[in-house]
């Protein structure tokens, strides 16, 4: 998701100012007769030695699969297309931990994983005498809001990239980005760090680093580095509006990188605390048409009904001031501090309401999962109901708890339309089949055993659940 950025003014002065000074210098060793040392060679030979240093904790992943297409408003159905995916990854233990991007691994039902071909590790590593140096990998987790997964290969004695506390990087700073754009291997550029904490988008609850060192398609989880080879991010994504170079690449900074990739690596997933609020950053706008006393911080624009946001009594146009003594200005910084808290904890709260002021102590809870998160994964080949033309899921015990939204407590959810199938069932992507002729479904080979009974021209009546709301869908078999 990226493309290389344009080298900065500032980066010019410094390779101007070098050339001066390595011209300078060589004429001097010409007049004295020493052999050439100058400014250039002595920059090249450091970046040498960073990319030496940083190129063999990079891999190459390679996730294949199925892919959703169509999935706009103006073509709201759904199919599912095979996918070949080339990205990067960082090893982050030597016994086999990666990280890379979790969009990497959408769909995938196989993931590879390829070792740098350059410096081996010393020791008797257990992939030092593997030829092709080729890995299966299995995903011990992802976390979409960050846009990262762990993967785990078999292997020991791996090499490492050191980090460095990214809080310490400031704009200006000379980085390095090492991935595999377009899928060529340990490419490397050079740029400078824009800003240290960007938001994507105004609602969103990351902070990023962004650079104009040249990021391209491929370099998705690659290693951002300092003039050191310290981790300093992973490479997330890159804003663009032609597909080519502007110079916009964002990483997530490595504080937050290791804060998801302990709980990942432990549990599988990220515990992410919630009070039941929806909270919007207030803009200028907003405190003039709402008349609020402030033209900045949070600002509660939504109440779960039930929540413990409720219970404590907080209500909507509610102003967050601070979270357990720390002021909370940003969205991100207010996310942030959920990371880090359990259901059964609680927070303080300091809260404007009109004019006054006031404190409140709220608990919190795990925050509930999205359903495509709590469904079975989809496999072409378990999953499709090709009686109906649709891939499905079933709903999994987790999924029955988890989705208050749901009515039905067991079904099979519809998540994709076959490709260039001309099968016209009604049915929709997120519609839940409860029942074929009366019968009750519980699972997708279920439903298709039932289906597999009916013979062309029989009538089938399904009933669905849809938005909440049970229908009938009828039509004869083909």
């Amino acid at each position: 998701m990226f493309v290389e950025g344009r080298k900065t003014a500032s980066l010019v002065l410094v390779l101007v100012v070098s050339l001066n000074l390595f011209s300078t210098e060589l004429h001097g060793q010409q007049r004295t007769g020493a052999s050439p040392n100058g400014p250039l060679e002595q920059l090249s030979s450091s970046l040498q030695e960073v990319v030496a240093k940083v190129s063999s904790a990079i891999v190459r992943v390679e996730a294949s699969g199925y892919t959703r297409t169509g999935d706009n408003e103006e073509s709201p159905a759904h199919s599912l297309m095979k996918s070949e995916v080339v990205a990067s990854g960082i090893i982050l233990d030597p016994n086999g931990y990666i990280v890379t991007n979790a969009h990497v691994l959408q769909g995938a039902r196989r993931v590879r994983v390829i070792l740098s071909l350059g410096k081996r590790p010393s020791g008797g590593s257990a992939w030092a005498n593997s030829p092709a140096m080729r890995f299966n990998a299995r995903i011990i987790g992802s976390f979409a809001d960050a846009d990262l997964a762990v993967l785990k290969i078999d292997a020991t004695g791996l090499p490492v990239l050191p980090r460095t506390d990214s809080d310490s990087i400031r704009p200006g700073q000379l980085v390095l980005a090492v991935g595999n754009p377009e899928g060529l291997n340990n490419s490397v550029s050079m740029g400078v760090v824009s800003a240290v904490a960007r938001q994507e988008q105004p609602e969103g609850s990351m902070l990023y680093i962004q650079t104009d060192a040249a990021i391209n398609h491929g370099s998705s989880g690659g290693a951002l580095v300092d003039i050191h080879g310290d981790l300093v991010g992973v490479t997330s994504f890159m804003v663009t509006e032609s597909g080519g170079s502007e110079g916009l690449g964002f990483a997530l900074p490595t504080r937050l990188v290791y804060l998801i990739y302990q709980q990942l690596r432990t549990k599988g997933h990220v515990e992410v605390g919630d009070i039941g609020v929806g909270v919007q950053e207030i803009t200028s706008t907003m405190a003039l048409g709402l008349r609020l006393s402030v033209t900045s911080g949070l600002i509660i624009a939504d109440i779960i009904p039930g929540g413990p946001a409720e219970v404590a009594g907080l209500q909507v146009q509610d102003m967050i001031l601070s979270l357990d003594g720390s002021p909370v200005t940003s969205l991100p910084q207010f996310a942030m501090c959920f990371y880090a808290k359990h259901s059964g904890d609680r927070v303080k709260l300091e809260l404007l309401r009109g004019s006054r002021r006031f404190t409140a102590n709220v608990s919190v809870r795990e925050r509930a999962e999205e359903l495509e998160e709590v469904l079975e994964k989809p496999d072409l080949q378990e999953n499709v109901v090709s009686t109906l033309g649709i891939v499905a899921a079933t709903l999994n015990d987790h999924a029955r708890t988890a989705s208050a939204a749901l009515r039905s407590r067991s079904g099979v959810m519809v998540l994709s339309e076959l490709a260039h199938n001309d099968i016209r069932t009604g049915l929709r992507v997120d519609d839940l089949i409860r029942a074929v002729n009366g019968i009750n479904v519980r699972t997708v080979e279920n439903l298709r055993s039932l289906l597999q009974q009916l013979k062309s021209g029989d009538p089938v009546v399904l009933q669905i659940e849809r938005r909440g709301k049970l229908k009938y869908l009828s039509f004869e078999l083909d």
